[in-house]
């Protein structure tokens, strides 16, 4: 095992580790959207990982811009294996009950072991 594959399985590790910090989510991987031209009505179909341990964090103040980064948005730090043969994209969403969050942004840490998700409510 290399480096890089023990980062990222301590950083899993180091996530489950973090008890009530991480909350568990589901992981909505976008698969395709259908439109049924009859009825006018779009079909979003997902794919769906469950039981993600999802660790949110707050943007700083001076990275708020209105825009890019709105006040509400977060960012959802979710180890690479926790949605293993995933590679997560801005159609993507993170649900916790009745909560669901719009994936953003996707940025990954040098090691391949992290995904730092900017995240907003729809």
């Amino acid at each position: 095992m290399g480096l890089r594959e023990t980062i990222q399985n301590a950083t899993g590790s180091a996530i489950a580790a973090l008890g009530n910090v991480a909350v568990s989510t589901n992981y909505r991987a976008f698969v395709s959207t259908s439109y049924n031209a009859s009825t006018g009505v779009a079909t979003t179909t997902y794919t769906t990982t469950a039981g993600v341990s999802v660790i949110f964090d707050a943007f700083r103040l001076e990275q708020i811009d209105g825009e890019k980064v709105k006040p509400e948005d977060k960012i959802a730090l979710v180890a690479q294996t926790q949605i293993a043969g995933t590679t997560p994209n801005d159609n993507d969403q993170i649900t916790e009950g009745a909560k669901t969050w719009n994936v953003v942004k996707v940025n990954v840490d040098p090691a391949d072991a992290l995904w730092a998700l900017q995240i907003r409510r729809p």
